[in-house]
């Protein structure tokens, strides 16, 4: 009797890459993924993704929508969000995070007056224009490319994403709570944020209940508050791996309890561990 061949382990294997570009300012991402999914997170950058292969879907300013093969994913700063697989084929695609400084840079270049403001775009048929543009730009970031071509190619990108998907009547502006206690307390858990605190004292602070303050905070913020604080433990956690810092260290100055307590958080809501980050390399996570 004859065995059949063992399904070969690579067609499932994940692969994912987050590294920063030869660009101040700009990050680049690269994923074929098949189980991964991205906890709520927000990113202190633009997020500009392309679907270039399977479905992916998320959850973005309070609905679920779809990345198609062939269409952009425009996501602003501190806006949370999700992602996940939603077909067997997997979910390929690639970001760039650009961040708000870098951004009115290039603004300033394309005499564009405020930042763009991305509706979501719901796309019924491929870009294959924009997808042009978009492989070109990753390409030539992704590897030594001069200079003159990168900024072309890049300003060449941006002013057809705000002509084509912008809406020129708004402009982004920093999400913030409306209520003058809930920014007190976002401020304090951006000061406090490797601390260990209590919801009892976040609420005594503000005159606030305990539960009307994590149900507003959620409302207007999008993460309870101790999503928010682990966001921004991530974030600072994310800053000191462009050092020679032992990633232990980092984790406990951070308010983690151990290296794998941020291994887990950092790979939920960025998609990599923070050594694979570090390392700037591919990496494939064999399935189980």
């Amino acid at each position: 009797m004859t065995r059949s061949k063992p399904q070969a382990r690579t067609q499932n294997a994940e692969v994912s890459r987050l590294w920063p570009s030869g660009v101040a300012g700009i990050e680049l991402y690269n994923a074929q993924l098949y189980r991964h999914t991205f906890a709520k997170h927000m990113h202190e950058a633009y997020t500009i993704g392309f679907t270039h292969s399977g479905l992916g879907g998320f959850f973005y300013r309070g609905d679920q929508h779809y990345a198609n093969p062939g269409s952009f994913k425009l996501i602003h700063p501190g806006e949370v969000h999700t992602g996940q697989v939603q077909a067997e084929a997997g979910w390929g695609f690639r970001n760039f995070y650009i961040t708000v400084p870098k951004m009115e840079q290039i603004l300033a270049q394309l005499e564009w007056p405020e930042l763009p403001y991305f509706p979501i775009a719901l796309q019924t048929s491929p870009d294959a224009l924009g997808q042009a543009m978009f492989s070109r730009l990753f390409v030539a970031l992704s590897q030594p490319t001069p200079q003159l071509e990168r900024d072309s190619l890049l300003l060449e990108l941006m002013a057809y994403l705000i002509d084509r998907y912008g809406d020129r009547q708004r402009h982004w502006r920093q999400p913030e709570p409306t209520s003058k206690a809930l920014a007190q307390v976002q401020s304090y858990l951006k000061t406090h944020y490797a601390d260990s605190i209590s919801i009892d004292t976040l609420a005594r602070q503000v005159g606030l209940s305990p539960f009307y303050l994590i149900r507003s905070f959620r409302q207007q913020v999008g993460l309870p508050p101790h999503s928010y604080q682990r966001h921004w433990q991530l974030m600072q956690a994310k800053r000191s791996l462009h050092t020679d810092q032992p990633i232990a260290d980092i984790a406990i100055a951070h308010g983690f309890c151990d290296q794998s307590h941020l291994n887990r958080a950092f790979k939920k809501a960025f998609g990599v561990t923070p050594g694979q980050y570090r390392q700037g390399n591919f990496v494939q996570d064999w399935p189980g």
